[in-house]
């Protein structure tokens, strides 16, 4: 016999489950044509992963998976909901953002503990700020937070450290080789950085801002990223930055990777003057 918590347990679990098939199972994937008018109100070209994210966000409230708890993968998710994987990790990209779930490298993502969030959100990506002066300012921000995480990372680095951001950069190798998305592992390599700094505070700024840029930084691992060659130089700046930090030159790893980040405002403000002009 079931005691009362696990009758309690039971009834959530499937009662999260049949609130999520609504509206998913009713299609044979969430990026087919839907088929009900309230489904055609949906419009924006993000709305599968927002949908996918109020799904998502729907079961984490109903505790589904409770705190320190690891969520399953990104395919099983995407299988689930009925959705591929890229729309799935948009939607964890927001919930890392909202502080609801955090991610352990190798390991994936558990439940955070909402207790622990700060107030400290960027601008909400529905509101009616210019979205590239807000992801010019997210840049500026992470210039000045990962120029000085790659300069502590640099003096207190152990092994360990140097192991994990290693493994980033070979990833984001593998990726530039076979042309395909390494975003999460360019991700992956920064928050290896930050957490090397060994200021726990830092690696979780680090990471939050991550998943507030984790939409644009898919542009330098697209198509157009690969062909005019942004791709390419990335790897190598981040190649140079392990080297500084190998080599414990704080000072020189503060600079390449201010530089690294540098170059993604550049692009930004080019977009914005050719908007201002066009704009005439």
């Amino acid at each position: 016999m079931l005691s009362d918590n696990q009758t309690i347990a039971f009834g959530v679990k499937h009662a999260a489950k049949a609130l999520t098939d609504v509206g998913l199972s009713s299609r044979a994937a969430l990026n087919t044509e839907p088929a009900t008018s309230t489904m055609q109100s949906i419009g924006r070209p993000n709305s599968l992963s927002n949908e996918a994210y109020q799904r998502l966000v729907l079961q984490l409230d109903m505790k589904l998976w409770l705190v320190g708890e690891k969520l399953p993968t990104e395919k099983a998710l995407g299988e689930s909901l009925g959705v591929s994987r890229p729309v799935i990790r948009e939607a964890l990209a927001r919930l890392r953002a909202d502080g609801r779930i955090e991610t352990r490298q190798g390991a994936g993502a558990f439940v955070a503990d909402r207790s622990k969030i700060t107030a400290f959100r960027t601008e909400n990506a529905n509101s009616d700020a210019d979205p590239l002066q807000q992801e010019l300012e997210i840049l500026e921000l992470r210039q000045i937070v990962e120029s000085g995480a790659a300069a502590l990372a640099a003096e207190r680095r152990n092994n360990e450290d140097l192991k994990a951001i290693r493994a980033a950069l070979e990833a984001m190798h593998q990726s530039l080789t076979s042309r395909s998305d390494g975003s999460a592992h360019d991700d992956a390599f920064h928050n290896a950085i930050a957490r090397a700094s060994h200021n726990t505070q830092i690696a979780k700024f680090v990471e939050f801002l991550g998943a507030q840029f984790s939409d644009s930084r898919k542009a330098t691992w697209d198509d157009i990223g690969y062909g005019v060659g942004i791709a390419a130089v990335g790897q190598s700046d981040h190649a140079s930055i392990l080297k500084a930090i190998e080599a414990q030159e704080g000072a020189k790893a503060r600079r390449l990777s201010h530089s690294h980040v540098q170059r993604a405002i550049d692009r930004v403000l080019l977009r914005i003057s050719a908007t201002k002009k066009g704009s005439k």
